[in-house]
């Protein structure tokens, strides 16, 4: 028998992957709180998948979630490019913009397995 908050936590996520309207408004949750740590922080990315994946139905849908999210990074990150007049420089260092790219989709991913856990 688990304890009281256990309880409390394992049916509010419960009801959070299992109805719709609370699935959706806790991914949008997810992301901007996501988004605003990956601002200040690197680790951020990790915390924005964990997010995302945590509300997730299963541990594959949680990986969807963490590669949304870091695509959604991504596009964010290039639109203040755009409008800073920066893009094409930034796209023309070449191997450092793929290792931007590929953090900017790894972290969420492997923090979205956090899923596998909860």
């Amino acid at each position: 028998m688990m304890p009281e908050p256990a309880q409390r936590v394992s049916s509010l996520l419960t009801q959070l992957r299992e109805t719709p309207r609370y699935h959706w408004l806790a991914l949008v949750v997810g992301c901007v709180v996501g988004l605003v740590a990956a601002s200040l922080h690197w680790i951020g990315l990790v915390v924005g998948g964990a997010l995302v994946g945590v509300v997730a139905a299963n541990v594959r849908r949680a990986v969807l979630a963490g590669a949304g999210f870091g695509i959604l990074v991504l596009l964010v990150w290039g639109a203040l490019l755009w409008t800073a007049g920066t893009f094409g420089q930034a796209t023309a260092m070449g191997d450092f913009t793929l290792l931007a790219v590929a953090i900017a989709l790894g972290l969420p991913i492997l923090g979205s397995l956090v899923r596998g856990t909860v």
